[in-house]
C-alpha cells in the first residue's frame, strides 16, 4: 500500500452540534454504523449466507474487465484447426465458451476499509421524584395500643422451644436406631464372615478331595497305558515269530514267480505260442460276432417293416370296432332315456290319479256350530227359545221373563239378542230313561262373536242377572 493514497467505500458525513447519539434513530444513516453496513453478514455462521446486493456499477466493471482478460487469451493462444473428417462421418459444432476459465498463477486480490463515526451512548436518564402534594395528618396513639414485645413473643417462643425439643429428641431417636442398625450390621457382618469361613473351609476339602481323584485318575491312565505298551510287545513278538515262521516258504515262491526257477519249454509256451493263439481266436470270434450283427439286423428290419403293416390294420380295426362300440353305446343310452322318461311319465300319472281319487273321497267335516246364535222366537206357553237355525231350548221360569224384556227391548243398529244352549244329561238310574234335554244356559244382547262372558252372566250393561 506504500505509494497509494487511502480512501474510504463511503463519503465522510459531519457529526454536527449533537454530542450523543439519537435512541430513536433506526436506519437513517447506515455508513455511519458498522452494524447497518449492507456488507456485514449477521446471523448463524452455520446458516447459508445471504450475498448482499452489489452495485451494478461495480458488477458492470468486473464484467468489463473479465471480457478484456478473454480477449487477451483469446489473441496470445491460437487453438490448431480441427482436421477434416474421416470419410462417412462429419463434424458438428458444439458451444464451449461458457465453460472456459483462466487459470492464472495469482487471483485477483483488493483491500478495502472503512471508519465509523466516533459517538458516545447516551446516559441513563435521573430518576424522576415527583413534587409533594396533599395535607399531612396525625394520631394520637395511647398506651398499650402499640406492640408488647415480652406478652406477643411468648406463643413465639413457646413454638420454638416446643419444636427443638421435639427435634432435638428426633435426632437422638435417629441416632440410637442409627446405632441399633450399626449393631445389627457388624452381627450380620460376624455371621457371614463366619460363613465364608465355613465355605472356605468347604471348599478346600472339595478341592483336597478333587485333586485326589485327578491324581487316581492319572494313575489309572499311565497304568492303562504301561498295560497296552506290553500288549503291544507281546502281540509284536507273536506277529514277528508267525511271519518268520513261513518266511523260507514265501521266499521260494517268489523266487518261482520271478523266473528263477523257470522251464524254457513252458517260457516259450506262455511268451509266444499263447498270445499268437489268443490273437487269432479273438479275431475269428469278432468275424463271427459282426456277421451276427449284419444278419440280426435284416431280420430285425424285416420284421419291423411287417409289424409296422400289422399294427396300421390294427389301428384301423380298433377304430372300426371303437366306432361300432360307441354307436351302440349311445344307441343303449337312448334307449334307457326313452324308458326312464315313460316310466316318469307313468309314474307321474298313477299319482296325479291317486290324488284326485283321495280329494274325490275325500268328505270336509261340517262347520262348528257356533256357541251362541240369535234367539228369533220365544214361545212362553212352551217355556222354548227358538235359535236362527231352528234349533230350540227350554228356558228356565225364573228367567222367562228377563228374556222376554231383553227380546222385547229396543236394540241398536248391528245388535242381536244371542244365547247360548247346553245339553243337560239325564240322571242316572232313572226310570223309564229319558233323552238329553237341550236348556238355554245363558243370553245377552250384542254381536255375535263379541263381549262373551262366562256362562250364566247377562252381556248388556242394564245389570241383568245370571240365567
Amino acid at each position: 500500500m506504500q505509494g497509494q493514497v487511502q480512501k474510504f467505500s463511503s463519503a465522510p458525513q459531519a457529526v454536527g452540534s449533537r454530542k450523543y447519539r439519537d435512541p430513536n434513530e433506526t436506519n437513517g444513516r447506515t455508513a455511519a454504523n458498522i452494524a447497518w453496513d449492507r456488507r456485514v453478514v449477521r446471523g448463524n455462521t452455520y446458516a447459508a449466507l445471504v450475498q448482499p446486493e452489489q452495485d451494478m456499477a461495480e458488477i458492470q466493471k468486473q464484467r468489463e474487465a473479465q471480457r478484456r482478460r478473454l480477449m487477451r487469451a483469446n489473441q496470445t493462444s491460437k487453438r490448431p484447426s480441427t482436421p477434416e473428417a474421416v470419410p462417412g462421418r462429419k463434424h458438428t459444432d458444439i458451444q464451449t465458451d461458457s465453460y472456459l476459465e483462466e487459470l492464472t498463477e495469482r487471483t485477483v486480490e483488493f483491500e478495502a476499509e472503512t471508519q465509523t463515526d466516533f459517538i458516545l451512548d447516551r446516559p441513563p436518564s435521573p430518576l424522576f421524584m415527583p413534587a409533594k402534594i396533599g395535607v399531612d395528618i396525625e394520631t394520637q396513639i395511647e398506651e398499650g395500643e402499640l406492640f408488647d414485645f415480652d406478652v406477643e413473643c411468648e406463643p413465639v417462643l413457646e413454638v420454638l422451644v416446643g419444636k427443638t425439643l421435639e427435634q432435638s429428641m428426633m435426632e437422638v431417636l435417629e441416632e440410637e436406631e442409627l446405632a441399633s442398625l450399626q449393631r445389627h450390621q457388624e452381627d450380620f457382618e460376624k455371621k457371614r464372615n463366619a460363613e465364608l469361613l465355613e465355605v472356605q473351609r468347604m471348599e478346600a476339602a472339595e478341592k483336597r478331595r478333587h485333586d485326589e481323584m485327578q491324581r487316581r485318575v492319572e494313575q489309572q491312565k499311565a497304568q492303562h497305558e504301561r498295560d497296552l505298551a506290553t500288549m503291544r510287545k507281546v502281540l509284536s513278538r507273536n506277529i514277528a515269530s508267525q511271519h518268520l515262521e513261513g518266511l523260507k516258504d514265501t521266499m521260494l515262491l517268489h523266487l518261482n514267480d520271478a523266473g528263477v526257477f523257470a522251464d524254457n519249454l513252458k517260457s516259450a509256451v506262455e511268451n509266444k505260442f499263447m498270445p499268437n493263439l489268443f490273437k487269432m481266436v479273438s479275431k475269428k470270434i469278432q468275424e463271427n460276432s459282426k456277421d451276427r450283427q449284419i444278419a440280426d439286423s435284416v431280420a430285425n428290419s424285416a420284421v419291423a417293416e411287417k409289424l409296422e403293416k400289422h399294427s396300421e390294420v390294427l389301428d384301423v380295426e380298433r377304430r372300426r370296432l371303437a366306432k361300432i362300440d360307441e354307436a351302440e353305446r349311445q344307441a343303449r343310452v337312448e334307449k334307457a332315456e326313452n324308458l326312464a322318461r315313460r316310466q316318469a311319465e307313468a309314474e307321474k300319472v298313477r299319482q296325479q290319479q291317486e290324488l284326485m281319487m283321495e280329494w274325490e273321497a275325500f268328505v270336509p267335516d261340517p262347520p262348528p256350530k257356533p256357541d251362541e246364535l240369535e234367539i228369533t222366537e220365544i214361545k212362553a206357553e212352551e217355556f222354548l227359545a227358538v235359535f236362527a237355525d231352528g234349533s230350540s231350548a227350554s228356558v228356565p221360569e225364573d228367567q222367562l221373563a228377563e228374556l222376554q224384556e231383553l227380546f222385547a227391548q229396543e236394540k241398536e243398529e248391528g245388535m242381536q239378542l244371542l244365547g247360548k244352549s247346553v245339553v243337560v244329561e239325564p240322571p242316572e238310574g232313572e226310570d223309564p230313561p229319558s233323552e238329553p234335554k237341550t236348556v238355554l244356559a245363558s243370553f245377552r244382547i250384542g254381536k255375535p262373536g263379541e263381549g262373551v262372558e262366562a256362562p250364566g252372566e247377562a252381556a248388556d250393561g242394564d245389570g241383568a242377572e245370571p240365567a
